[in-house]
């Protein structure tokens, strides 16, 4: 691709800077090399043999390190039954970092960090189309939340006994309907279903985010839609806004004289959006009831990092995690001392 043809993406006096960003992330597509960006690849203690069932697990650390928290989430894979492909976007993994993950795992990929998460869940399909055809079920999950804070053997029960054959832990109406991708679940039909490899075979290493958002976690659901396969959230928004809705008009939380004005000011605002259809990341706005209520065994890591909506109470993760949960609230506290900047957690 020459230089001239390159520009000519930036040249659209026309568009707006969102339309730049799509033809920028297309150049810089057609730059990037699209095979396999696999650099290392070990056996761990499993096998992927005969496997009936297999979890992709995606790990990112810039620093390198594989946290208690990666470590306890893939046990609790193994735990029910689960063979595991890890794969690491991760610039580098000391011997002692490998050998930490080994136990659990049946291969391990180290891979240069192109496309983000989707190039890496791409490399790690792709590593077993061959065994596609024999498996029961796929998980594909990534290491953006701490958890399970439950055993999983129930959760994935719902799924075998639902009639979707795409699972999610939750959902997102934000642009268009899809699955959340930091967990998904893919029954036989669709692993056999021919759209679900011609999707992988299809992803560009992309380096913007936020396309890779819209085109892939977004498009990924709309693919299997369009494929007459069933999706579905074990967590749906439509439930916990609805939960919000209903505790809102219960328990008069707009009219309470106990809280604070900036937490009433929070739940007006979050209510108004729900009451008019609004979309929101539920993940973050919800999270309270996901974990305390639905029994999510999820919480994103971003949002005790950063809280970028400003959710009031977040301080009182570990209180919550405590009080719902067998979970240990050390395996998130040690991994935010490391890296936590700017603010309490």
């Amino acid at each position: 691709m020459g230089l001239k043809r390159i520009l000519g993406y930036f040249d659209m006096t026309r568009e707006s800077w969102s339309g730049t960003r799509i033809y920028a992330a297309r150049a810089f597509s057609n730059l990037t090399p699209q095979g396999s960006q696999v650099l290392e690849r070990r056996t761990g203690a499993g096998t992927l043999d005969g496997a009936r069932k297999v979890a992709i697990f995606l790990h990112w650390d810039r620093r390198g390190t594989v946290h208690d928290y990666v470590v306890h989430y893939l046990d609790a894979l193994r735990r029910v039954g689960y063979e595991i492909l890890f794969v690491s976007n991760a610039p580098r993994l000391s011997e002692e970092d490998w050998q930490r993950v080994a136990p659990h795992c049946a291969v391990m990929l180290r891979r240069r960090n192109r496309g983000h998460d989707f190039g890496a869940f791409r490399d790690a399909v792709l590593d077993l189309q061959d065994r596609l055809p024999g498996l029961e079920r796929l998980i594909i999950a990534n290491d953006s939340v701490y958890g399970p804070l439950q055993d999983l053997a129930p959760l994935l029960a719902r799924c075998d006994a639902g009639e979707a054959s795409v699972w999610g832990a939750t959902d997102s109406w934000d642009r268009s309907y899809h699955l959340q991708s930091y967990f998904l679940l893919f029954k036989r039909e669709a692993l056999l279903n021919p759209a679900f490899l011609r999707f992988w075979r299809n992803v560009r290493l992309v380096p913007s985010r936020s396309w890779v958002i819209r085109k892939y976690e977004i498009g990924l659901t709309q693919a299997m839609l369009k494929a007459r396969l069933r999706c579905a959230a074990l967590f749906p928004y439509r439930a916990a806004a609805a939960a919000l809705s209903e505790a809102v008009r219960r328990e008069g939380l707009l009219e309470r004289k106990d809280l604070p004005e900036y937490h009433k000011a929070y739940v007006d605002r979050v209510f108004a959006a729900v009451e008019r259809g609004d979309t929101l990341n539920q993940t973050h706005y919800f999270w309270d009831y996901l974990v305390g209520e639905a029994g999510c065994p999820f919480i994103k890591r971003d949002l005790l990092l950063r809280n970028p909506v400003g959710v009031p109470y977040v301080h009182d993760w570990d209180d919550l995690i405590r009080r719902s949960s067998q979970y240990d609230p050390d395996l998130i506290l040690r991994h935010l001392e490391l890296i936590a900047r700017g603010r309490v957690v």
